[in-house]
């Protein structure tokens, strides 16, 4: 039994022997992984904005480089791009241990990193060796990227406006650039024949997806015009190359002229522009049947007429979403039953975003809302608010036509002022108009509230009682001597001698009332003594002789009053008794 169970004990310590050499490899090398980590702690990080590509473009980079190492690193860390150069943004920091330090930014990606599949940056940065000397030493890093290819294709449309046409009549070629493909096209460069035009067309670049559009203008001489063109562009850095076959303009008379016109050159998202065809026919037979269309639109009018001699306006109310450029084609029959064609102009209608769209307020205010006379001053003031996000510039306030004022700036936001004196010659309706260049050079107005203003007869003044001069008097000479009449001369004597026997006794008499009225206050102060003497001399009693005045007290003369009632009923009743 022994020696059956030896080869099996054998065996196993053979297995065992196996592991434990399978586990000292895995400790030598995470010590080994210990060792390179405490021997290299940098580690850097990188995310890219786009993985995979279809052509050179612009992306997004950020990198994040930190020290995994237990100690600060002994030299500066500095990052560089995929061609060489210096991070400089990144700066050169000492990174302590633990700490980290990040970058974002973008770069070309180039199709040299396409084909290799990656992008690749470099740090620097210094360590010990293990001598313990200092060493620089430098780490590339990569990030994967796919790189699926493009497709360069373009679709090229030509509209001829009109295709017949009379002399220097104008006449349009536009070419539309479809980018069909994936990739963006750049320079594409369209070459025309030399009778349109020896000028070449450029488009700087068109995006997957989008459309370009270039046109050429000529004006009709006396023969047909031929357009034929080659258009070559850029795509992934190779050059592309496509032709567009010849058509033909023919030379013919057309004595019915388009001309296309708006009512502004553009606005904002939203906003209504008033299209006006005028169709002028100078020939001597009306045109019928007239149909318009434009590339945009469609069928803009049919079934119209436009009579010998005579013009036709026809209008159409577009809402503007783009910038778009309106070319109106018509077709019409003559009297023969010929159809003609011709075209209008190009015409271009702009959306301005509504960013920088320009509104202002306008308020205006009086010092007065009544006025007296033909010719009386009123004071305005008016005031001009900016509510746009962009700054306008030449603000000109008018009133029925009369430039008051110009602002030569007002900032987005700002409010700005100024106050006028004006005649005005008569009571009405006063309103002020401010106005400004917009983006498209259009002058925009705006106006402000209406003032009302009324016109009153002053209150006349009260009428003062008029002063009224006395007439002079009629002054007579007295009369002399001479003048008197004889009798009257005889009697002046006697009467002079009367008169001054009058004065005489009219002196003498004044002075003896004079001397009555002097008698007659002494006496009466006289008087007034004696009766101040009695009041202060008492009472007399005059049954006694030689008895004098003598001050009686209170209670004697209530006393005496009661005797004296007494004797007073004493005399009552004897009275009775007899």
């Amino acid at each position: 039994m022994g020696d059956h169970a030896s080869p099996v004990i054998l065996i196993m310590k053979k297995r065992l022997f196996a592991l434990l050499l399978l586990v000292a490899a895995l400790c030598a090398l995470l010590c080994m992984s210990a060792l390179a980590d405490d021997a290299n702690p940098l580690r850097v990080a990188m995310q890219v904005s786009q993985n995979s590509f279809t052509e050179p473009t612009q992306i997004t980079v950020s990198i994040r480089v930190s020290n995994t190492g237990s100690e600060t690193l002994p030299g500066p860390v500095t990052l560089f791009y995929p061609n060489g150069k210096q991070v400089e943004e990144f700066g050169a920091p000492v990174l302590e241990a633990g700490a980290s330090k990040s970058w974002s930014g973008m770069i070309d990606v180039t199709q040299s990193m396409l084909d290799n599949g990656k992008i690749t940056f470099k740090v620097k940065y210094s360590m010990y060796n293990e001598a313990h000397e200092l060493v620089s030493k430098s780490r590339n890093f990569s990030k994967e990227i796919t790189y699926t290819g493009g497709v360069a294709s373009i679709e090229v449309n030509r509209t001829i406006t009109p295709t017949t046409a009379g002399k220097g009549q104008e006449v349009s070629i536009t070419y539309d650039i479809v980018n069909t493909g994936t990739l963006d096209v750049t320079d594409v460069t369209i070459t025309e024949n030399a009778s349109i035009s020896s000028a070449k067309g450029i488009i700087e670049k068109v995006a997957a997806g989008e459309k370009g559009s270039y046109t050429f203008k000529v004006t009709m001489g006396t023969k047909d015009l031929t357009s034929q063109s080659n258009i070559s562009y850029r795509a992934a850095g190779k050059t592309e190359t496509t032709t567009k076959e010849a058509a033909t303009i023919k030379y013919g008379e057309v004595k019915l002229k388009a001309t296309l016109s708006s009512d502004k050159k553009g606005g904002m998202p939203g906003d209504t522009v008033k299209l006006t065809l005028k169709l002028a026919n100078s020939g001597k037979t009306d045109y019928t049947n007239i149909s318009v269309s434009d590339p945009v639109l469609g069928l803009v009018f049919s079934n119209e007429t436009a009579k010998a001699g005579k013009t036709t306006t026809l209008e159409k109310d577009v809402t503007i979403e783009d910038t778009i450029d309106y070319q109106f084609a018509v077709i019409a029959t003559d009297a023969n039953d010929n159809e003609i064609e011709t075209a209008s102009n190009r015409l271009t209608i702009t959306s301005v975003p509504a960013d920088q769209a320009i509104t202002l307020n306008v308020y205006a205010e009086a010092d007065r809302d009544t006025v007296y006379s033909a010719n009386d001053f009123v004071r305005f003031k008016v005031s001009v608010t900016n509510n746009s996000s962009v700054d306008v510039s030449n603000v000109s306030v008018s009133a029925s036509g009369v430039t008051l004022y110009t602002f030569p700036s007002i900032l987005a936001g700002e409010t700005r002022d100024f106050t006028r004196d004006v005649i005005i010659s008569m009571g009405g309706k006063f309103q002020f108009v401010a106005s400004v260049a917009n983006q498209l050079k259009e002058t925009v107005s705006f106006d402000s509230n209406i003032l009302v203003i009324s016109q009153a007869t002053p209150t006349a003044v009260p009428t003062s009682a008029p002063i009224v001069t006395p007439p002079q008097p009629d002054l007579k000479p007295l009369p002399t001597g001479d003048d008197l009449d004889p009798n009257m001369t005889a009697l002046q004597e006697p009467l002079m001698q009367a008169g001054y026997v009058l004065l005489g006794l009219f002196a003498l008499g004044f002075i003896v009332l004079v001397a009555a009225g002097i008698r007659r206050s002494k006496l009466k102060k006289e008087s007034e003594a004696a009766l101040d003497h009695l009041a202060e001399g008492g009472a007399r009693n005059y049954n006694v002789p030689g008895s004098s005045f003598m001050p009686e007290s209170e209670e004697d003369a209530q006393a005496e009053g009661e005797a004296d009632q007494n004797t007073e009923a004493s005399d009552a009743d004897d009275s009775t008794r007899v």
